[in-house]
């Protein structure tokens, strides 16, 4: 799918677009064992982390994390620290995504794992994740810290086991439809929310702000939710057609799994919808409107249910 719509940005924040150059060279120096520029002649890993960070991406969580950090009172520096930090460990999950799905293209390039050799993919991988340390402990206010690092292996935990249990989804069975749409709802909630709420929810430690973090994190399950259905219609006859080899968890056939064949597809999507409203709901209760950016992408998704072009919004997941 190719992106056609541009991600919505509050005026009053024009200035994101700016801080987000700032962002890409944090990530890269996060990256660098001595924290400056990777060089042309890196190798291995390096190489490869500089190739993968290079095709850019919509960077929708970093761009989470810089309006709520300016919302919220955060400097911009970081502000930029916890957006360079959310998208390493997103784009680390991206390159091992690759390896165990197969998909040998990412952002219009060859993915790591098909381009370096898988051995090199999951070391880079790794070195992702590693870097978001880095980026996270350059903060100017380190009051919260240890919280926030706790809080990054918690997600990071918690998409690991969503990735998990997607990857052996075709083996689990239901006895009814509202018991198969909750495991899959708990999957999506876990493989993509996790990292999407991780954002916000870093910022909201950072500014003082602890009472509002179990809403943001719903809020970012939920749409994660839609999302997945929304991507699921779109995916439909590549995921569940005559000639899939694979067991892939897919809305509809899950649904179809437990018996619930009969407006399958509307079922589906007045699932997402609902989601989508329950999303903006809460994120509408967070401080100093530090949930518009994700009521925007959230209203977007609403909209782009009917086109069913939902990487349009939000890229890589």
């Amino acid at each position: 799918m190719q992106s056609h719509i541009s991600t919505r940005r509050p005026r009053e924040f024009e200035s994101i677009s700016h801080l987000m150059d700032v962002v890409e060279t944090r990530m890269i120096e996060s990256v660098s064992a001595n924290g400056s520029r990777i060089s042309a002649n890196a190798t291995g890993a390096l190489e490869a982390a500089a190739y993968h960070l290079g095709a850019g991406g919509q960077r929708v969580r970093a761009k989470i994390a810089l309006h709520a950090g300016l919302a919220l009172g955060l400097s911009a520096s970081d502000a930029i620290s916890i957006a360079a930090t959310v998208e390493l460990v997103h784009n680390a999950s991206l390159v091992h995504d690759d390896i165990q799905d197969g998909d040998e293209i990412r952002r219009g390039q060859k993915a790591v794992w098909c381009r370096f050799g898988t051995n090199t993919a999951i070391c880079t991988g790794d070195l992702l994740l590693s870097a978001a340390f880095a980026a996270l402990c350059a903060l100017e206010r380190p009051q919260a810290l240890a919280s926030m690092i706790l809080l990054v292996h918690q997600r990071t935990a918690m998409a690991i086991d969503g990735q998990c249990a997607d990857l052996t989804a075709n083996g689990f069975t239901a006895t009814t439809s509202a018991s198969a749409v909750t495991r899959y709802e708990h999957i999506a909630m876990a493989k993509s929310g996790a990292l999407l709420s991780l954002p916000i929810e870093l910022v909201l430690l950072a500014s003082g702000h602890e009472a509002y973090l179990a809403d943001a994190r719903r809020a970012a399950e939920s749409f994660s939710i839609a999302y997945q259905v929304a991507d699921d219609l779109h995916d439909l006859q590549s995921d569940v057609g005559p000639d899939v080899a694979k067991g892939t968890l897919n809305i509809i056939s899950v649904l179809k799994a437990a018996g619930d064949t009969d407006d399958s597809e509307d079922k589906a999507k007045t699932l997402g919808l609902e989601h989508i409203d329950l999303a903006i709901a809460l994120a509408e209760r967070l401080p100093n409107k530090a949930g518009a950016q994700l009521i925007g992408y959230a209203d977007q998704l609403r909209t782009i249910f009917s086109v069913q072009e939902p990487e349009a919004l939000i890229g890589d997941h």
